[in-house]
């Protein structure tokens, strides 16, 4: 019966909040649940309201946190909210979660405090809203993308912007700052003809943005190169000249093999498409996997 709710539930092309709570009552696990979350499409709404139901009717704040990062509330989370929560029965750790996925921070006046210290709100999760921490994430963060546009030396321009999204979810610690799926955009930096010594084509192409939640942060990363060779093999190489640390490209041609070179990196496998050659033609096609590296801290929302 357990497994014959969770297969109906998984069948469908979304889950919704009413799924949730099934599923949650119906024996399974949050490890199972809280998986299925992730491999689903959502129809799950997150505000305050519907956090504070589906725990009433028995959801885990495990699992309610896992539908709070597969689809992030539109609703902004101010002082209310929090009383909100509290008064609802969520642990610190929970608030305190939403509090830092919070767009722009949380933060409050010190008239305030005394006012929520009487509502309940724990001194903890107070400390949190008065002074919010500036979070980064760290230089040396692998950031792997795939294409959803494909790249071409014959008709795209340098400065030229594409279309990708986030092959998996970037971390900073526990928490999910970018989620899997979370679009993306890449630059082509360099579109170089093939040189009469050279005999080779060059594209160049770096991270420039994630948007999530609405909000998008600038991404300063290494650059992926790729190019032809008069011998009709692509390899992709660290674009040493504009100061790459290491970046991975997946699937480079040669039926579908894959390609790993970078900094600390040894041999390798990626997935996707491979880049695609005519002449000394250059084309990265859709749904090439792409690793980028971050040179300099990224501040986040």
């Amino acid at each position: 019966m357990f497994l014959a709710t969770a297969a109906a539930v998984y069948a469908q092309p979304s889950m919704s909040n009413a799924d949730l709570v099934k599923l949650a009552n119906s024996g399974l696990s949050d490890e199972f649940i809280t998986n299925l979350i992730d491999q689903q499409g959502s129809n799950l709404s997150t505000d305050v309201s519907s956090l504070v139901q589906m725990k009433r009717e028995g959801v885990s704040e495990r699992i309610l946190a896992a539908a709070a990062r597969k689809s992030p509330s539109s609703e902004p989370l101010n002082s209310d909210s929090v009383v909100r929560l509290t008064k609802a029965g969520f642990s610190d750790d929970f608030i305190i979660d939403q509090i830092r996925r919070q767009q722009g921070g949380l933060s409050i006046p010190a008239s305030r405090i005394v006012d929520l210290k009487r509502e309940g709100v724990s001194e903890r999760v107070l400390s949190l809203m008065v002074t919010q921490p500036v979070r980064e994430l760290p230089s040396g963060t692998e950031i792997s993308i795939r294409l959803i546009d494909s790249i071409d030396s014959e008709k795209d321009r340098t400065g030229d912007t594409f279309r990708a999204s986030l092959e998996d979810a970037v971390m900073l610690g526990n928490d999910v700052v970018f989620p899997k799926n979370a679009d993306v955009r890449v630059r082509l930096t360099e579109s170089k003809e093939s040189g009469k010594f050279t005999g080779k084509s060059e594209l160049v192409v770096e991270l420039v943005s994630i948007t999530s939640n609405g909000q998008t942060v600038p991404v300063q990363t290494s650059s992926v190169t790729e190019y032809s060779s008069s011998r009709g093999a692509s390899t992709a190489k660290k674009a040493a000249a504009v100061g790459a640390v290491g970046a991975i490209i997946g699937a480079i041609a040669g039926g579908g093999k894959g390609a790993a070179i970078g900094a600390g990196v040894g041999a390798g496998a990626g997935a996707g498409s491979g880049a695609v050659m005519k002449g000394q033609r250059v084309k990265i096609p859709t749904e090439t996997l792409l690793t980028f590296t971050t040179e300099q801290p990224v501040k986040l929302p």
